[in-house]
């Protein structure tokens, strides 16, 4: 009976994976993470940033939208009776924020001298022409900065979606070994109430017979009641880690679904999971790959672009026009004309508050990311340094751990044996038994540990698969 429990920790604790036939398929890390991936709802909310990001690009390129107008004025009474017809269209681009730009007018009926040039002939007059910004708005304007802007948006939505992604990941994996550890405490728990169960018609038997004193029996039946309270602990334990799981292990309808004991693993994996030991490798791994930082970056590109604007538009503004017009269809030879015009129109604000003070905000901004950076570079390092750390000391815990299940096995193999031959008490079987199963716990537990670190580096590194 000793023997049989002893392999039975073992094989638990250590992890080897017997086939279970009878048992529905193993519910794995894997299947876990892709199901969160897919449906977790925190996640799925974090992808609607990313649409929100794809619709403010599409209304930043709205700015360069083709523009059609329409004026008309008709006056119907009075000693001037006319009608004006004016259709235009404009059409800014990103080249030098240049803006061309065209129309047709028709001018009809009687028109005072002063307003003669209102007149068209009778197919109106067709013009076309082309705005240039020759200081202010050239190098950059709204248009352009808020498309530049909206693009660096999607970007960050991405990072953060990403940044959500790989949290998902890590917690899932979380819950799920946390699931595992409750599955196969409960399993010790139980293995160790079979056992005193199984030994109890024994020792009764030997009670009756005069072998061992009576109260021998009665300590057997404590160590049943105890280790049956182990058990409903530890089955609660498993209940509660199940729901925890839940939901992360979602249905293809997205709705939590509770793993079953039968889902459980036979243990944790033989093979201790492979990570990077180096720290330098850690923190390049890290610096270059976590979406936080590259996050932040984009930010900073888009406050850069914010301070190149606001200081473009302290600068005079200076456009540069021209425009041809000729008049089409019938009508005196001083409206059948070709006209040609230059325009240079300038302004210039005197005080520069407008642009000076936003200006000044998008530096303090600037400020306050580099230094955001900085805060989370440290963050960074500190976590790699942290989870390096983990890694190590949970290797080094279940080696030792696994040690300390070797000797508290023999030693309660051993103790079984003296009471057989009536030189021990179950008192002391009884305290190598909780020895070695506190010990085949510890194995699990440094199992998890381990487990866990390594989920907990993934993520710290900025690995999304």
């Amino acid at each position: 009976m000793n023997v049989y429990f002893a392999v039975c920790i073992v094989i638990i604790a250590c992890g080897m994976t017997a086939v279970r036939a009878e048992q529905a398929p193993m519910l794995s890390l894997d299947e876990v993470q892709t199901s969160a991936l897919r449906a977790f709802p925190a996640l799925l909310a974090t992808e609607q940033v990313k649409d929100a990001a794809e619709g403010r690009e599409q209304e930043a390129q709205g700015g360069f939208d083709t523009l059609l107008k329409s004026k008309n004025e008709l006056s119907i009474a009075g000693l001037y009776e006319n009608r004006n017809y004016d259709v235009s269209i404009e059409q800014p681009t990103a080249f030098l924020g240049t803006t061309f730009f065209g129309g047709w007018r028709r001018g009809t009926g009687d028109f005072p001298g002063y307003e003669g040039k209102r007149r068209t002939a009778t197919d109106g007059e067709a013009r076309i022409g082309v705005n240039v910004p020759l200081w202010r708005n050239r190098d950059i304007d709204r248009r352009r900065a808020s498309l530049v802007q909206a693009e660096l948006g999607k970007m960050i939505a991405n990072h953060e979606y990403d940044q959500s992604l790989i949290e998902v990941r890590r917690v899932a994996g979380h819950r799920y070994w946390d699931w595992v550890l409750a599955g196969l405490r409960l399993q010790v728990a139980e293995k160790m109430l079979a056992i005193a169960e199984e030994r109890n018609n024994g020792i009764l038997e030997r009670v009756a017979a005069g072998d061992i004193p009576e109260f021998e029996a009665l300590d057997n039946q404590r160590a049943i009641i105890e280790r049956r309270e182990r058990v409903v602990a530890a089955t609660r334990l498993l209940e509660q880690a199940a729901i925890q799981l839940s939901l992360y292990w979602r249905d293809a309808n997205g709705e939590p679904q509770l793993p079953g004991r039968e889902r459980l693993p036979a243990g944790f994996p033989e093979q201790t999971p492979a990570f990077i030991d180096d720290l330098d490798d850690m923190l390049d791994a890290a610096l270059a790959q976590r979406p936080e930082i590259k996050r932040l970056a984009m930010q900073m590109k888009q406050t850069e672009t914010e301070i190149e604007l606001q200081i473009n538009q302290q600068a005079p503004g200076i456009d540069f026009s021209v425009m041809g017009a000729k008049d089409v269809g019938d009508g005196r030879p001083s409206l059948k004309r070709d006209e040609l015009y230059l325009g240079l129109n300038v302004d210039f604000p005197l005080q520069q508050r407008v642009a000076g003070g936003r200006a000044q905000t998008a530096s303090a901004n600037l400020r306050r990311l580099q230094w955001d950076r900085k805060g989370m570079e440290d963050r960074i390092t500190a976590e790699v340094k942290d989870v390096l750390s983990a890694l190590m000391a949970a290797r080094q815990r279940l080696s030792l751990s696994r040690d300390q299940l070797k000797a508290a096995s023999q030693l309660e193999d051993g103790e079984q044996t003296r009471f057989a031959l009536g030189e021990s008490t179950i008192l002391f079987v009884n305290l190598r038994e909780i020895a070695a199963g506190d010990a085949a716990i510890m194995v699990i537990d440094a199992n998890n540990t381990l487990f866990k670190a390594h989920v907990d580096q993934q993520a710290i590194i900025g690995q999304l698969q």
